[in-house]
């Protein structure tokens, strides 16, 4: 990661807070923070936590999660009795359910003004978005040299059984694949696109670890995922073959983000960590070492990222928080009458 100088850090952070950074105290404060483990890598526990910690001369707890449904599920079974501050790497996927219950207390980091209004999934604040990439098909380019450029070519009999595709009842990048198809095909349509390309699919994971081993093994050629992906493996295995499609149609954008539970304590310091997520200078870190995009957009992209295929039509924020919480269940049934039958 790259290093984060201590003094821009600390006069970004101080002046652009919106808490009272009048009260000083003596007491070493434990900011306790829930996040998912794409996000809390070696390197975030070396060079980020640190930083922050130096500067306000506090303490930081963190709890892994392997993904982010298991995290939120966990806040909100504890909402009564957590000590938990901060959840980092809430998705616009679980929008719905991290809005329920007063769960999020609406924060509107000054920050804010550097992010993309298409970014800010929650027009309440109550998550503040961090980095994001748009959902696309990854396929190894020395197996499928013609990858599928529409909806409808995914339906070509050409790939039947190539396709590794994630579990939208346990992953987040299943669970955006199908708000995609959705918002894309709509409420009669997206069940048909499911018909239509259930023969062209190798294995469905509810494990998005598991998924992606399968498909860097060989077991099919084709995997539904984050297009940021490639650019690790050219950054760390210096190859190309890793690419990205996106159909013509139009894309989704997953995107992750961080919020302040309502029962904390330390509304202050959270706020404060809340405001660095979202400086220049932790946001340039994220292209090298998290593989997604900033959500600030004064962070100039790396060359590599050049090569992502674009969105022409964005279907990302289609849907209301009151939508999908009245028919997801709806949603998921019927995947499950096509998918799993």
């Amino acid at each position: 990661m790259k290093k984060i100088y201590f003094f821009l850090i600390l006069a970004l952070i101080i002046s652009c807070s919106k808490t009272d950074n009048n009260k000083i105290s003596d007491e070493i404060q434990t900011l306790n923070i829930y996040g998912i483990e794409i996000f809390l890598n070696e390197d975030f526990y070396e060079n980020v936590i640190p930083i922050f910690t130096n500067i306000f001369k506090c303490e930081i707890k963190v709890t892994k999660f392997p993904n982010a449904l298991s995290m939120l599920d966990k806040t909100i079974s504890e909402k009564d009795s957590t000590n938990i501050d901060l959840v980092f790497g809430i998705d616009n996927t679980l929008l719905f359910r991290a809005a329920q219950d007063s769960l999020f207390f609406s924060y509107e980091s000054n920050n804010l003004h550097n992010v993309n209004d298409d970014l800010i999934f929650d027009k309440e604040y109550r998550i503040n978005p961090v980095c994001y990439s748009n959902i696309a098909f990854i396929y190894n380019s020395y197996e499928i040299t013609n990858p599928p450029s529409t909806f409808g070519e995914m339906q070509d009999g050409k790939f039947k059984d190539q396709i590794i595709l994630l579990d939208p009842r346990n992953t987040s990048i299943g669970r955006s694949m199908l708000f995609w198809s959705v918002t894309a095909f709509g409420r009669n349509g997206y069940g048909h696109f499911w018909r239509s390309i259930k023969d062209n699919v190798f294995s469905i994971y509810d494990n998005q670890n598991d998924a992606y081993n399968a498909f860097l093994a060989g077991e099919a050629p084709m995997i539904v995922g984050m297009d940021t992906t490639p650019i690790y493996h050219i950054q760390h295995d210096n190859t190309d073959k890793y690419k990205s499609t996106i159909p013509k149609e139009g894309g989704f954008k997953f995107i992750q983000g961080v919020g302040i539970l309502n029962s904390s304590q330390k509304k202050d310091l959270a706020g404060k960590f809340v405001d660095f997520l979202l400086s220049l200078e932790f946001q340039e870190s994220i292209t090298d070492e998290m593989w997604m995009k900033p959500a600030n957009k004064k962070v100039k992209l790396p060359v590599d990222y050049e090569i992502l295929p674009q969105i022409t039509n964005d279907y990302t924020n289609k849907l209301s928080i009151r939508q999908t919480r009245w028919q997801y269940n709806g949603w998921i049934a019927k995947w499950k009458r096509i998918m799993l039958k």
